[in-house]
């Protein structure tokens, strides 16, 4: 982490767990994410954008959900492992409560509010997660062969319908050959 985008003091296990606590429960799927960047990044500045990338990098290569992944990252950064501890439980208990509350009402199948309720937060989601991916793009704006790859990448997979592992492999060798750093 750089010097730049180091807060100088260190957060609590309660501050850790409060945060990640409070998006657990208010918050579910493509949300948690831009849920927690807002939180880590811009209100609490615990890291810095180019640290919660490489956080975010680290945790997509991991198993299990990448939310909770990138919050047991954070928590270890801040903290070492109580922070991980921390920041898992809190990002995995609210939710599970509830979701296990809410699984209990939706067997009734004579709720369709439940229903619409559910359909609206993942509309939610997916909103937060569109808001997320343009913010994170913003700094890309500058370069017309970043704006290249992320057109390309979008047509490639909304208008040719490709598979996330043929995207990769068509774009991951394009993407390192044209934003290839001058040699020194």
């Amino acid at each position: 982490m750089s010097g730049d985008e180091r807060e100088t003091r260190r957060p609590s296990l309660l501050a850790i767990a409060a945060v990640f606590g409070r998006i657990s429960a208010t918050s579910f799927g493509g949300g948690q994410m831009a849920a927690i960047r807002r939180e880590v990044v811009r209100r609490k500045a615990w890291v810095g954008e180019g640290d919660f990338i490489e956080l975010l990098s680290i945790a997509q290569l991991l198993p299990g959900a990448n939310p909770t992944n990138v919050a047991v990252l954070v928590g270890s950064r801040l903290r070492g492992a109580p922070g991980a501890v921390a920041a898992l439980l809190a990002c995995v208990l609210p939710g599970f409560a509830i979701l296990m509350v809410l699984a209990a009402i939706a067997l009734d199948a004579h709720l369709p509010a439940i229903t619409g309720a559910l359909r609206a937060c993942a509309a939610v989601a997916v909103g937060l997660t569109l808001a997320n991916a343009i913010e994170m793009t913003l700094p890309r704006r500058r370069s017309i062969v970043d704006l290249a790859l992320i057109a390309s990448v979008a047509a490639f997979v909304l208008v040719l319908h490709a598979s996330l592992a043929l995207t990769l492999a068509v774009f991951i060798p394009i993407a390192l050959l044209v934003t290839r750093p001058p040699a020194a």
